[in-house]
């Protein structure tokens, strides 16, 4: 599901324009949904219909608190930037995940009563091989080639906001890299427990629409397990994104800066639409 997350197609984002991307979710939403469910017409109209509340919510609370977290991050660039203070701000950047959400959960649940048996089985079955697919793709890499995918993933968001990473930093990138914990494989049984309960909860019998609402797949064990090394990747990264930015040149301060005013500019105008 947080292939639907709007924080990341609003912070990771390849495109030129945030405000296109934004308002063309309500057709990108639907279209991701369909590729898990044949909707009928009917089906449709009403997830149409039901979007208008959402993105209504989501412009008036959470995209003023996008700015909120423009505005932080581009007052540390004035000082040395330390890990705690990038943790802050992920923080920031996943309560407002999470309240998004348990918003997707509240609009989708009234969808999931009209889905016919037929289609939660198709529904279940795509996320099945979906799985499957993530396994055969991810869980084949051997130590070094995870490493290398790291580094390249990181490369390529950094680079969207600073521009190529000098060597010194590609130094430091690839230290953190092998310092990380490989949770590919906590990440998929994570998953596929979140399949699991999922299966449980769409047989619709007695209080499933309470329990599809509170889903969030994150008390079982391979959560927890998957959580241990989240936090110490998530730690090393801190440290990584501070000292990256401690070590900027002008070129990349100037690029870094403008992106930022980019989106601030970009969300406002959303918000202005209203």
């Amino acid at each position: 599901m947080k292939k639907l997350a709007l924080i990341a197609l609003l912070f990771l984002t390849g495109c030129s324009s945030t405000t296109f991307v934004y308002n063309r979710i309500d057709f990108l939403l639907p279209w991701y949904l369909a590729s898990y469910v044949d909707f009928t017409s009917e089906q449709k109209q009403s997830l149409n219909e039901r979007l208008i509340p959402f993105f209504k919510w989501h412009r008036t609370q959470e995209l003023p608190k996008y700015v909120e977290i423009i505005n932080s991050l581009e007052g540390l660039l004035d000082n040395e930037v330390k890990a705690e203070d990038i943790a802050l701000i992920t923080q920031d950047i996943e309560n407002s995940w999470f309240r998004t959400e348990q918003q997707i959960l509240s609009w989708l649940t009234p969808l999931a009563k009209d889905l016919s048996d037929e289609q939660i089985n198709q529904f279940l079955s795509v996320m099945k091989r979906k799985t499957i697919e993530n396994e055969n793709k991810y869980l084949n890499r051997n130590d070094q080639i995870y490493q290398k995918d790291v580094v390249n993933r990181f490369r390529k968001n950094l680079g969207r906001f600073m521009g190529s990473l000098n060597k010194d930093q590609l130094v430091l990138l690839r230290t953190a890299s092998e310092n990380m914990y490989r949770s590919d494989n906590e990440w998929l049984e994570n998953r596929k427990a979140l399949i699991n309960n999922l299966s449980l909860i769409l047989q619709r019998e007695n209080d499933w629409e309470e329990r599809l609402n509170g889903i969030t797949n994150r008390d079982n064990l391979e959560s927890q397990n998957y959580r241990i090394k989240y936090s110490h990747n998530i730690n090393i990264t801190h440290q990584l994104i501070a000292e990256i930015l401690n070590s900027r040149s002008e070129k990349q301060n100037k690029k870094l800066r403008d992106q930022l005013v980019r989106y601030r500019t970009d969300i406002s105008n959303l918000i202005e639409q209203i």
